[in-house]
Parts: C-alpha cells; sequence; structure tokens
C-alpha cells in the first residue's frame, strides 16, 4: 500500500435483537399473551361500550308539574337532540332544559297515537318544547 492511503477496517454492525435466542418458555409466554389479549380485548370493548351508553329515560306515571302533551319526536337535550331540532326547524334551543326535548306536540285529550309526554315549558311559540318526560299512559 503506498504511505497516503491508510487502511480503515470496517466492522460489521449487529443488533442487540439478532443476538435473542427465543426459548420454548418465551415462546409459550409470548403466545398465551397474545391469545389472552385476542379474547379480552373484545370483553373489553364491549363493557366499555355499555357503560358509556346513556340511561334510558324512564317513563313517568303522572303529569304534575307541567303539559302533558303528544308528540311526534322526542330528542335527548344533549347537543345531539339540539342538533337534530336545529337542523329540522332551523333554530336553536336555549335554554335547554331535560331529560327530552319534544316536537310536533298537540294537547293529550285521553289517547296519543305518538309519544306522550310532561313538559314544563315550550319555545318559539310552542314549536319546541323543554324539560320533557316520557309519560306511562
Amino acid at each position: 500500500m503506498p504511505p497516503s492511503q491508510t487502511h480503515i477496517p470496517q466492522k460489521t454492525l449487529q443488533s442487540p435483537i439478532s443476538n435473542l435466542q427465543l426459548t420454548t418458555n418465551t415462546r409459550n409466554s409470548v403466545k398465551t399473551y397474545i391469545g389472552a389479549s385476542a379474547l379480552l380485548f373484545p370483553v373489553y370493548a364491549l363493557a366499555s361500550l355499555a357503560a358509556a351508553a346513556p340511561r334510558g329515560i324512564e317513563a313517568r306515571a303522572s303529569c304534575t308539574s307541567g303539559t302533558q302533551l303528544c308528540c311526534t319526536q322526542t330528542y335527548t337535550a344533549d347537543s345531539t337532540g339540539v342538533a337534530a331540532i336545529k337542523a329540522l326547524l332551523g333554530f336553536t334551543v336555549n335554554p335547554v332544559i331535560g331529560p327530552l326535548l319534544a316536537t310536533g306536540c298537540t294537547a293529550f285529550v285521553g289517547s296519543c297515537t305518538a309519544q306522550t309526554v310532561c313538559c314544563k315549558s315550550s319555545q318559539d311559540n310552542n314549536l319546541v318544547y323543554v324539560g320533557c318526560n316520557n309519560i306511562a299512559v
């Protein structure tokens, strides 16, 4: 070799993982973990959905504070219900009083083919009723 050129030996880099030897116990542990995870994931997913689902609104026996009405539509008094009413009627319910909001209501006169509710008040010339509860008739 000429003196102007120096030889630099090249090292081969090895990953620490390449030296890892999986034993039978390690393989079985990994298989067990993956199997248990695959089995339990749907269980945890369904349990979290059930916990997050809103509770049903129970029907009351009578209307003691408010007006008994027969309404074609009821909505939950949350952002979804308010958005549905805004899309339907073009205005925002304010204030939102729950648990239900109702539209398409007429006075209850002994029978109702739609949803019977008891509502505390109305907004926009009786287009939307707020503070409504289901009534078991």
